[in-house]
């Protein structure tokens, strides 16, 4: 018993740990991803006979992806058995009601809405999931022997439904579907699911028709595997400063004072301004802001014509990949050179770099979403 309680115990303590550190992340590092699911449950066709009667296992297997938060598709494959039903006050010729069990198996593509990113696009939280679902896609019936067994002998004069003289061989309908799906995530990679979906079938599905499509509701339970994910940036590294040592005070003797000789008063020297000016932006943002930045870099390059000055771009770590993110690194940098020129500033004046994020030059990693323009 005391095995059990510590194994129980492990398990709420992984558990406890996977769910907090999926709270810390958002849907982007979720998606775009790949999926395979398999399920479990058990469905029941919607007819006059009765309703738990019909009710068959099944098993089911999809495969997909989420091409984004909101939307995704998948193949879904399910079937195993399915029930059909002939009651006595329809068929003069029976006796008692009468069940009869065949083979079937569905495939549909589906479409995946994940309302909860729908609704709240900006949560902090990827654990739960609400899924509404539509799809449309073939059903195929076989092993009809019990079918064929209740009605041999009898004609259509004596019973309501056409039977198979209506249907004939034919074992392949459509199938319409609709539904909605529960989803937990344990992990990032794993997760549980229950769902729920209607479908409406051909009337030929079960060889017995009544001239209205046939409709299944379906439970299902299940386990899914993600897989696809983009990797998460690695948290920039930020190199503390050196300490810097005190250097111990000597005291000197004081020395005598020596004569001052009068010296012609020297020319003024103008102390040079430096420039340094920063831009910062917010994700996906390229154009310079604010205009009084802009004006200040003008007022300092009308004042030293002589001087040149750096425009360097960067993209932070933290969103984004390395590609991306050197395209916003240089048009940052080409923006502000651009907004200068438009301002009447000479092109050989500047020297435009972007180094994308391989360089971060803030502790703060939406800080480095910049760019820096320095006056040489």
């Amino acid at each position: 018993m005391k095995k059990m309680n510590y194994i129980l115990a492990m398990v709420a303590l992984l558990f406890g740990v996977s769910t907090t550190s999926m709270a810390q992340e958002t849907s982007e590092d979720y998606y775009p991803h790949n999926f395979i699911s398999v399920q479990g449950g058990a469905q029941a066709t919607l007819t006059h006979y009765d309703f738990m009667d019909l009710v068959t296992p099944q098993f089911a297997v999809s495969f997909g992806r989420y091409f984004n938060p909101k939307v995704g598709v998948r193949l879904h494959l399910q079937g195993y058995e399915a029930k059909g039903g002939f009651l006595k006050e329809r068929f003069p010729g029976l006796t008692q009601d009468q069940a009869y069990t065949f083979k079937a198996i569905t495939g549909d593509l589906d479409l995946l809405m994940n309302m909860s990113n729908i609704i709240s696009p900006n949560r902090s939280s990827q654990r739960f999931n609400w899924i509404l679902l539509t799809g449309f896609g073939v059903n195929y019936g076989w092993d009809f022997d019990e079918y064929k067994g209740i009605v041999k002998g009898m004609t259509a004069g004596n019973h309501f439904y056409v039977g198979p003289d209506q249907c004939g061989t034919k074992h392949s309908s459509y199938n319409g579907r609709f539904g909605t799906q529960f989803e937990y995530n344990f992990s990032r990679n794993f997760g549980i699911n229950l769902e729920l979906d209607a479908n409406f079938k051909n009337d030929c599905f079960n060889l017995k028709s009544n001239f209205d499509p046939d409709w299944q509701i379906v439970a299902l339970a299940g386990l899914t595997f993600k897989f696809g994910m983009k990797k998460k940036a690695p948290a920039p590294v930020v190199v503390p400063p050196a300490p810097v040592e005190e250097k111990p005070v000597v005291r000197e003797e004081p020395k005598p004072e020596p004569k001052v000789e009068p010296k012609p008063e020297p020319k003024p020297v103008v102390k040079e301004e430096p420039l340094k000016e920063t831009f910062f932006y917010t994700i996906r943002e390229s154009d310079p802001d604010p205009e009084t930045t802009l004006n200040k870099i003008v007022a300092w390059c009308n004042k030293y014509p002589q001087k040149g000055i750096s425009i360097k771009g960067y993209a932070d770590k933290g969103t984004g990949n390395p590609r991306v993110n050197v395209g916003y690194a240089k048009a940052r940098a080409e923006k502000v050179a651009k907004a200068l020129i438009q301002k009447g500033i000479d092109r050989s004046r500047m020297t435009v770099e972007s180094f994308g994020d391989t360089v971060q030059p803030f502790a703060e990693n939406d800080r480095n979403r910049c760019v820096i323009v320095v006056g040489e």
